[in-house]
């Protein structure tokens, strides 16, 4: 790869890691503001309704966008979902009700739909060679997002009252546009008429990556709502509390060139299976750990494994297109999108349901069960069968 190729492949990836950033950044900084918005929303079932929109959002939205970004381009794409993320963060600063706010959460789905689709579509097409480094420090973007949103959220309300997180927001939401569209290179339709998603989630190539994504989400999605709620019980403060995410998260990304190395050296369904059993290990691990000291390197540890599912995870989605002949990435990243999408609700959902019922560990040893229980069916083949060469990274 020539070094223009190289600065644009490392241009893409910044974009596509604020992208994802802010994509989070949002999601997170609403949950906390959420209840002083001028919607007037205080029941637990409006609110439940709410979250469901978001997901909602998410599903209908990922198959238009996995159609339309062969079609459209890539960037176009990555435009229609700022431009949506911008749409949803007026409508939940100035919604009057609950009907507008169900609605910034949909549009707020559909937002996250066509960055995620496209974004990593861009990275899986102009990274052949350093594809699962590469993918690790585009999602690092996101991980510092879930992790700054819900702080940001609640100290800006307390410094300005509810409207200073909006206005920041859209700020940053008009830095994030003007990447997108002026800083990303333009892209062209491939002209490849794009796969169904039906037979895609049936070919075992993408089916078995698909599932390691879910458990990724799985893996990481109980980390979030239920350790922070257990140091703010501990006295642990907000502040030391993103401290010790933030930390947790510039572990995932020097990790990045780690699990690179290693995924070079080693089959890529052996790195994902071990680094789904290594996550099954440290979770339970947190409830053991005593102290700031403690518990920042478990959640290290819990961050590490993690990278290890998920960014070799994401590159093989990338790679089963090569294997193909085909550059029709936006496709596969819409699987993507679902297997997340389903593995963080169903995270959700069970944290909502087992917190009032199951002690700290018992939640966690029963999500490191079903991580060991899935492990053997990451191992299994998940060669396409009829191998084509991989075709050249974009200009």
């Amino acid at each position: 790869m020539g070094l223009s190729a190289l600065a644009k492949g490392w241009q893409v990836t910044g974009v596509v890691a604020f992208a994802l950033f802010m994509d989070y950044l949002i999601y997170g900084l609403v949950v906390p503001l959420t209840l002083y918005s001028p919607a007037g929303i205080t029941g637990e079932e409006e609110l439940g309704l709410l979250y469901a929109g978001y997901a909602l959002g998410v599903l209908c939205a990922t198959p238009l966008f996995g159609y339309f970004g062969a079609r459209i381009g890539l960037k176009r794409t990555m435009i229609c979902g700022v431009a949506l993320s911008a749409a949803a963060t007026m409508l939940f600063w100035l919604a009057p009700d609950f009907a507008l706010m169900f609605l910034a959460r949909l549009l707020q789905g559909g937002a996250a739909a066509g960055t995620w689709t496209a974004g990593l579509s861009l990275i899986a097409a102009h990274h052949v060679e350093r594809r699962v480094e590469m993918m690790g420090y585009g999602l690092m973007g996101s991980t510092a997002g879930s992790v700054l949103g819900p702080v940001a959220g609640g100290v800006l309300y307390h410094l300005g009252g509810y409207s200073l997180p909006f206005v920041l927001t859209i700020l940053l939401v008009a830095i994030d546009a003007f990447l997108r569209i002026f800083v990303l290179p333009a892209d062209r339709p491939s002209g490849e008429a794009p796969p169904k998603l039906a037979p895609l989630l049936l070919d075992r190539s993408v089916l078995i990556p698909a599932g390691a994504v879910g458990l990724a989400a799985i893996g990481w999605g109980i980390v979030e709502p239920i350790v922070p709620s257990q140091l703010g019980r501990a006295g642990v403060s907000p502040a030391a509390i993103g401290l010790m995410f933030t930390i947790a998260t510039i572990a995932y990304g020097l990790s990045a060139p780690l699990v690179s190395w290693v995924s070079e050296r080693v089959a890529v369904k052996k790195v994902i299976a071990g680094g789904t059993v290594a996550m099954a290990i440290a979770l339970p691990l947190l409830s053991l750990y005593r102290g700031d000291v403690g518990m920042t390197v478990g959640l290290c540890l819990v961050s590490i494994s993690y990278a290890f599912m998920l960014n070799p995870t994401s590159a093989e989605l990338g790679n089963a297109v090569d294997r193909r002949g085909l550059t029709c990435y936006s496709a596969v990243y819409a699987v993507y999108n679902v297997a997340y999408s389903v593995g963080m609700m169903g995270t959700d959902a069970f944290a909502s349901i087992a917190s009032s019922r199951l002690s700290f560990l018992q939640i966690l040893l029963c999500v490191s069960a079903a991580l060991v229980v899935a492990t053997p069916f990451l191992l299994r083949d998940s060669a396409a069968p009829s191998p084509a060469p991989q075709p050249s990274a974009q200009k």
